[in-house]
């Protein structure tokens, strides 16, 4: 089972983060990479979290029934497992389609027009 909304959200920031770092140009790729490996840690970590507490029966601030944690916590790690997949699958399918062929330009390419230009 999944949490269909969390993992359409999930499926959405993953994959921009990943296409951010396809199309960044080639020599800023790694440095551009770690950082968004920090950003989908900490998206995966939220929705881990916000997924986990869903409990359809709360007492006190807490779910009244321990069966239910547990479910929660497999429903989230599933959704969130089944978001990586997907996103990895679309920017493979990205780069294979539009990506090899269309690749990011370097910053060295770049001509700034001056007056007598």
């Amino acid at each position: 089972m999944i949490n269909a909304g969390g993992g359409l959200l999930l499926f959405t920031l993953l994959a921009g983060l990943l296409l951010l770092v396809q199309r960044t140009e080639p020599k800023r790729r790694i440095i551009t990479f770690l950082f968004v490996l920090f950003g989908m840690y900490i998206v995966s970590a939220y929705g881990i979290y916000r997924m986990s507490g869903d409990c359809p029966f709360v007492l006190l601030g807490r779910c009244a029934l321990p069966n239910y944690v547990e479910r929660a916590r497999l429903i989230a790690y599933n959704t969130l497992n089944l978001a990586i997949s997907a996103a990895l699958i679309f920017n493979g399918l990205f780069w294979a389609l539009i990506g090899r062929y269309n690749p990011p330009a370097s910053s060295d390419e770049i001509r700034v027009l001056g007056i007598n230009d």
